[in-house]
């Protein structure tokens, strides 16, 4: 076993600036439990703290990736849910992991770092699921 780390920092205002120029990008990079999750309690998508949200979920898919070690995963097969208490949990391939994820954002920028074990050092892409 290897504990496969990976972390990501995302600019807020440049992801939501690709949103905003780019249409169908939230659908194409979010789920839409991850959407619902960003505008919880009534929060606009658009608004600073739904962008955050969105940040912070884009940092921790590209955690997640470089944890793997593949860059080319599909975005919607990482997912970051909320659990029964509010922390993020990592989905991968459609089905919770118990790998952890820890998300952030602060003075426009999100930051993301997943941790979890992978059996085989010489498999690089494993599901841990």
């Amino acid at each position: 076993m290897r504990v496969a780390t990976g972390c990501d920092v995302v600019d807020v205002a440049r992801l939501a600036a690709v949103a905003d120029r780019r249409a169908g990008f939230v659908d194409r990079v979010f789920t839409r439990a991850e959407v619902a999750d960003c505008t919880r309690g009534g929060v606009a998508l658009g608004s600073p703290t739904g962008r955050a949200r969105l940040a912070a979920r884009f940092a921790a898919k590209e955690a997640a990736r470089k944890a793997l070690g593949d860059l080319r995963l599909p975005f919607h097969a990482v997912e970051v849910r909320r659990d029964e208490v509010g922390a993020p949990r990592l989905h991968l391939r459609g089905r919770a992991s118990d790998w952890s994820c820890s998300l952030s954002h602060d003075g426009g920028v999100a930051l993301a770092v997943v941790v979890g074990l992978i059996d085989d050092p010489s498999d690089r892409v494993h599901d841990p699921t």
